[in-house]
């Protein structure tokens, strides 16, 4: 394959890796029986010889067994990561690995898991069977080159026998991680004979993850050369561009949006909603920032498995560019996306979320999530919005610790900084059922703040109290025009309290909060 980046970062041969992992694994295990057998010989010896036993010889004899017991081995069991897929149900996507595999002559993966992530991975179970793991979510990221190099670089690591060393690696490094565990107190109250014993276990597993950390990254720079000898330079770098920015947006996705919606009791379309939410103004623009901090700023942890994005970019920047990439979006290798969304649903949640779980469209979701949440929420604080409209807003916001002071007494375990929080998020709920009430529609969709529409006016509540909330930001007078355009100055927040005001606001939690009056911030 050659080497990377003028040289500098060619792959240590298989041969090499596995003895450097054997010796490390060695070292531990020679640490840890010496450790184990001088902790209870010592105490045997002394006990048979003068027949003494003490609090310090029981509490070595304790150390010892407890080193034992971590070190013996357990047995890795595979777990399914996600939904199973095969040619029957995904063609198109089966058969561009299997082209990839060909291509680059490689075997290809014996099974090929679905995930709602944004990754891609492999591994290998036993000796002989492949295993791929493609996040769906990536698809709608990257376009069908792309993720070609995606693919390549992942049966780049089956090429250099990452796979079968990994393992290796993973067993050793959790079997450190339980010995040093077994040496801990669950309450943190650990006696100075088991810091004692645990420290040259933690010098151990910082040697290790060290030693092992810069192994993994050297494959991930041999894996990366051979993604780009299948789609060249600039594709791959844009492919990795894309991960690094949008991976934290998912996560913000997931948060923001899914969670609600599933806590309500619906399912929009998961996958579209993130394609809808990394495709609005302001997610790009904080991915764009995320990821030029990390080019700037990034730098390698000497434990990572993966080298900083600016690295992995300068290891190729010699290779070939290749021709300009005019595939089509990832995603059209999706064969029914509702069947396989619906599958990934019951993996993740039981076979019961498929039914328990209503599908509504995005459109739906600021009246069937949001409202209901909304309505619990200040029926549950309705004492907050009486007397104010939107023309006293403003004031109101801006003694909002005052209100902050009367929830805390109010409402138990409710912090100094948490108060204002709430109490802002029950006005901006209370705002948005006020216009509701007033012929005003109610959208969520991703990447949105919550908006209240009426004709082709827009407002966003959450959004404006906010604004609100900085001084020297707000412009109170383009505020007061806007009141006056839409004829709502007068409305009363109190518009907004459901009149069953008995309830217990027990609905307030499937979406009574803000999370999009920050929508975007990945």
């Amino acid at each position: 394959m050659g080497d990377v980046a003028r040289g500098e970062r060619k792959a240590p041969s298989l041969k090499g890796r596995f003895a450097a992992a054997i010796a490390l694994t060695v070292g531990f295990y020679t640490l840890a029986l010496a450790l184990a057998g001088a902790l209870i010989g010592g105490p045997l010896y002394a006990f048979f010889s003068a027949g003494r036993i003490n609090f310090l010889t029981i509490s070595a004899l304790f150390l010892g067994v407890s080193i034992l017991w971590a070190i013996f081995p357990r047995r890795l069991r595979f777990q399914p990561p996600g939904v199973l897929i095969d040619h029957d149900s995904q063609p198109r996507l089966l058969s561009l690995i299997a082209e990839e595999a060909k291509a680059m002559k490689e075997k290809e993966p014996d099974e090929v898991y679905a995930t709602m992530e944004v990754n891609a991975a492999v591994t290998e179970v036993g000796r002989t069977r492949r295993v791929m793991i493609v996040g769906i979510p990536l698809l709608h990221l990257l376009s069908e080159r792309g993720f070609r190099g995606v693919i390549g670089h992942e049966l780049g690591h089956y090429r250099g026998g990452d796979t079968r060393l990994g393992p290796w690696i993973y067993r050793t490094r959790e079997t450190i991680g339980r010995t040093i565990d077994q040496l801990s107190d669950e309450r943190g109250d650990d006696g100075w004979g088991q810091m004692i014993v645990r420290q040259p276990f933690i010098w151990y597993a910082r040697a290790f993850m060290r030693i092992t950390g810069a192994i993994s990254r050297r494959e991930e720079f041999a894996a990366d050369a051979c993604a780009v000898e299948r789609v060249g330079r600039d594709a791959h770098v844009e492919a990795l561009r894309r991960i690094h920015a949008y991976a934290p947006a998912f996560d913000a996705y997931w948060q923001q949006d899914v969670v609600p919606a599933l806590s309500s009791g619906t399912r929009p379309p998961l996958a579209e909603g993130f394609s809808r939410f990394a495709g609005t103004e302001s997610v790009q623009e904080t991915a764009e920032r995320l990821m030029n901090e990390e080019l700037a700023e990034g730098r390698t942890h000497p434990y990572a498995s993966h080298p900083a994005l600016a690295e992995r970019i300068a290891a190729v920047e010699h290779l070939p560019g290749g021709e300009p990439d005019e595939s089509p979006p990832a995603i059209s290798l999706i064969e029914d996306p509702e069947a396989l969304e619906a599958a990934q649903i019951e993996f993740l949640f039981g076979a019961d979320a498929r039914s328990q779980l209503e599908q509504i469209a995005w459109e739906d979701a600021g009246e069937r999530i949001y409202v209901p949440g909304y309505e619990g929420l200040v029926r549950e604080h309705a004492w907050l919005v009486e007397g104010i409209t939107f023309a006293s807003l403003p004031e109101t916001v801006s003694r909002l610790h005052h209100a902050g002071d009367e929830l805390r007494r109010r409402v138990d375990d409710l912090s100094s900084d948490e108060a204002p929080e709430l109490a802002a998020t029950v006005l901006g709920a209370a705002a948005v059922l006020a216009l509701r009430r007033h012929e005003w529609s109610v959208e969520a969709l991703p990447g949105h703040p919550v908006l209240c529409r009426r004709g082709d006016a827009e407002l966003a509540p959450h959004a404006m109290i906010a604004a609100m909330r900085d001084p020297e930001g707000f412009d109170r007078a383009r505020y007061e025009a806007d009141l006056e355009e839409h004829g709502i100055a007068g409305i009363a927040l109190a518009d907004g309290v459901p009149a069953d005001e008995a309830g217990d606001g027990a609905a307030a939690d499937a979406g009574g909060d803000d999370r999009h009056a920050t929508a975007g911030a990945a």
